[in-house]
C-alpha cells in the first residue's frame, strides 16, 4: 500500500516538520494502528478491503489489483 502524502492537493503552503514533530507523529499513527491492527478500508475502484490504520472516507490508497489509486468507500473498525 502507498500513501501520497506532499502538499500538491492542498492550497497552503508547505510546512516543514521538525524531528520531535516527526517523532511524535510516528507515535501517534503506531498508538493507532495498534489499537485496531485489522481496521480495513473499502476502496471504490473494485470493491477490495485493504488494512489501513488511518485512512478516512475519501482518501485516496493505491490499489495493487488496479495499479492505480482507489478511492476509500468504506471503513471497518
Amino acid at each position: 500500500m502507498a500513501r501520497i502524502v506532499n502538499s500538491s492537493l492542498t492550497s497552503s503552503a508547505p510546512v516543514d516538520l521538525s524531528a520531535a514533530d516527526r517523532r511524535e507523529a510516528s507515535r501517534r499513527l503506531e498508538r493507532r494502528r495498534l489499537r485496531n491492527p485489522l481496521r480495513r478500508v473499502r476502496l471504490g475502484c473494485c470493491q477490495r478491503w485493504v488494512l489501513d490504520p488511518s485512512a478516512v472516507l475519501g482518501d485516496w490508497l493505491w490499489c495493487e489489483v488496479d495499479a492505480d489509486l482507489g478511492r476509500v468507500n468504506e471503513v471497518a473498525e
